[in-house]
């Protein structure tokens, strides 16, 4: 599925993650990597919770931080689907 506005966002539970100092590190077990995110990422990544569409968490960034709608949609667009890609979160249908 790709994500899309409506998409409700989980994390991957196998994923272990922590935020060290603003910053969310996230721990990909069955491939040995390890994803720093920055405080953005973080912030993103904080707000995903199963519940939240996509456009809630774009609201949460605008509000979050000093940036236009457009630039933060596109921007997690874009992180959400490398998050995605790396099976670190996948897209729910709204119910």
């Amino acid at each position: 599925m790709v994500v899309s506005l409506n998409n409700c966002i989980a994390k991957n539970k196998k994923i272990p993650w922590r935020i060290v100092e603003g910053e969310a590190i996230l721990v990909d077990v069955d491939k040995g990597e390890v994803i720093h995110l920055n405080p953005v990422g973080a912030e993103i990544w904080n707000s995903i919770d199963g519940k939240k569409s996509v456009k809630e968490i774009i609201e949460h960034i605008c509000n979050q931080f000093e940036v236009d709608k457009e630039t933060a949609k596109e921007d997690t667009f874009k992180f959400l689907e490398r998050l995605h890609e790396n099976d670190a979160i996948e897209c729910l249908k709204i119910p």
